[in-house]
């Protein structure tokens, strides 16, 4: 990939020979994206492939916040049914994604399993695989004799376990770069360091947006801002009820083989990678970082918070004292640029309890040593479901954001589906359940599951 960044030190006409340009930053573009995750580069190459000019903005790298720091699931197992024609168009195009865009994703069909720890989480899922009748293949209920049979590295007696062989798994970093590296290589101009601090309207219409480096003039703006989306749709009085929750994440040496698909159970979710090292975490756990932001449309959340509480921890520190700072010294049109590369601390507590997990679920393994770990900020809506619209608030404003810890997956068919609204095409799938005002006219319910 060329030098993206603008390189805030440097003199424009440097930064303009740096990026072979006659500016550093374009004036206009037929789109723009604000945010480097997964779903704004799949945007941009399926807008670049299709001859428009793109801008896509990220204020810090490209995956550097959860698009780059999530489990790597490609999954239809388990999802709100509403999520369901999603996630088949995502699992049509994830396994063609490394010839399409020159770059590897780490795309493997390895298959999803979720275990039956007891009789009622049997239920459930017997019943998620009722609802989705018709929306799924390859999904079934297995036996505990047939999970015993079929992964015996597992070790305590199951309920039996529920299975989507099609389902499978991708390199978060890798997949959102390849994203981004093809978009670039088809004409888009993808600029890291480069915030947006609000977007630009007249007479009820996007006209752009205004960055830290000057405007960029468009007719449609594509907000996938991530956790970041609520603060800049603030301009334009919008109340999104989005929240942020801390999930911490961590990554073991290489391990033998453990014959499983990705892996959901006994509360720990599990990823063996290539190399046989594990991508390990808590399954259905955050924390929640107290601040007075956290405050924020608090009465859409409360019931699930009390009702799951076991699930979240509270916590109050840094996060606090940032926001704070931030309240108080950063002018209010830099909100949603800062924090720009935030501070995300793993909980430590849960790095342990999950090693704690994998012994008591894979006793034959050796000991296994922790490599890293690191945490990342989720941007949650209050029935797990995401914000994909482009018919409110303003005209040429496309909203995508809130995917609720279960986004990375989608990413291809979200960004294909952005990129038809954008061209007014007629997407394949249909938006309604996603509509950014459905907490407002209250066509919402609670969420479907935990994760």
């Amino acid at each position: 990939m060329p030098p993206l960044k603008l390189l805030r030190h440097a003199p424009a006409d440097a930064v303009s020979r740096l990026l072979g340009r006659t500016e550093p930053i374009p004036a206009d573009a037929d789109v723009v994206i604000i945010g480097g995750g997964i779903m704004g580069c799949s945007t941009a190459w399926y807008l670049a492939r299709a001859n428009l000019k793109v801008v896509l903005l990220e204020k810090n790298r490209i995956a550097s916040q959860q698009s780059g720091r999530n489990w790597g699931f490609v999954r239809s197992l388990y999802r709100d049914p509403a999520e369901l024609p999603l996630a088949a168009q995502a699992l049509s195009l994830w396994p063609g994604l490394r010839d399409e865009l020159g770059h590897d994703t780490g795309w493997t069909r390895s298959g999803c399993l979720f275990l039956c720890a007891d009789e009622a989480e049997r239920r459930s899922y017997q019943a998620w695989l009722k609802a989705a009748s018709g929306l799924v293949s390859d999904t079934r209920m297995l036996s505990a004799d047939e999970v015993t049979a079929r992964f015996p590295h597992v070790s305590p007696r199951t309920e039996g376990a529920i299975i989507a062989e099609s389902d499978g798994q991708a390199e978060p970093t890798l997949a959102t770069l390849a994203f981004a590296r093809a978009a670039v290589k088809a004409g888009a101009v993808v600029l890291e360091d480069c915030g947006v601090s609000a977007l630009e309207t007249a007479g009820g219409n996007v006209c752009g947006v205004q960055t830290e480096h000057g405007p960029v003039r468009a007719p449609i703006v594509i907000c996938a801002a991530g956790a970041q989306s609520y603060r800049l749709l603030q301009g334009l009085d919008v109340s999104l009820p989005q929240k942020v929750v801390r999930s911490t994440v961590s990554l073991t040496q290489p391990l033998p083989p453990l014959d499983l698909p990705c892996f959901v159970g006994y509360g720990l979710g599990l990823r063996q990678r290539p190399d046989g090292s594990c991508i390990i975490a808590t399954d259905a756990g955050t924390d929640i970082d107290l601040t007075l932001d956290s405050l924020r449309a608090s009465r859409y959340f409360l019931r699930e918070v009390v009702r799951n509480h076991k699930g979240f921890s509270f916590r109050l520190g840094k996060p606090f004292v940032s926001d704070l700072y931030t309240r108080l010294a950063v002018p209010k049109s830099a909100r949603a640029i800062e924090p720009r590369d935030p501070d995300i601390v793993p909980n430590t507590h849960r790095v342990r309890d999950n090693l704690k997990r994998f012994a008591e679920l894979f006793p034959a393994m050796p000991p296994v040593d922790i490599v890293k770990s690191w945490a990342g900020n989720i941007d949650v809506m209050p029935d797990a479901l995401p914000v994909i619209d482009a018919s409110w608030p303003a005209s040429g404003l496309i909203i995508a954001t809130g995917f609720s810890g279960h986004g990375f997956g989608l990413g291809p068919a979200v960004g294909s589906t952005l990129a038809a609204l954008a061209r007014g095409v007629q997407p394949k799938t249909d938006l309604t359940p996603f509509s950014a005002d459905r907490f407002l006219r209250g066509a919402y319910s609670r969420p479907y599951a935990a994760i």
